[in-house]
């Protein structure tokens, strides 16, 4: 995936999902760890609580973008 950020301009990294867990610190969360390879190397930890979830949901389940979303499943391309 790409990754733009305000903070680094107009730059754009290059990025992977690499894991998703259970927030060992609370058990109510889930812990995503995105990790950025190109041109910086990040590692990004993201908390996702319940209300973080619905509003992903939410915002995936607009008809126009889960289609899009789902053409992109289909076709395996990348970014």
């Amino acid at each position: 995936m790409k990754v733009n950020s305000t903070g680094l301009g107009k730059t754009t990294m290059v990025a992977n999902f690499t894991e998703i867990r259970p927030d060992p610190e609370t058990g109510n969360a889930l812990k995503l760890r995105v990790d950025a390879s190109e041109p910086i190397h990040w590692v990004i930890t993201i908390t996702l609580g319940g209300k973080d979830m619905r509003r992903f949901i939410g915002l995936l389940l607009n008809p126009s973008l889960l289609l899009k979303a789902l053409a992109l499943l289909i076709k395996g391309t990348t970014a």
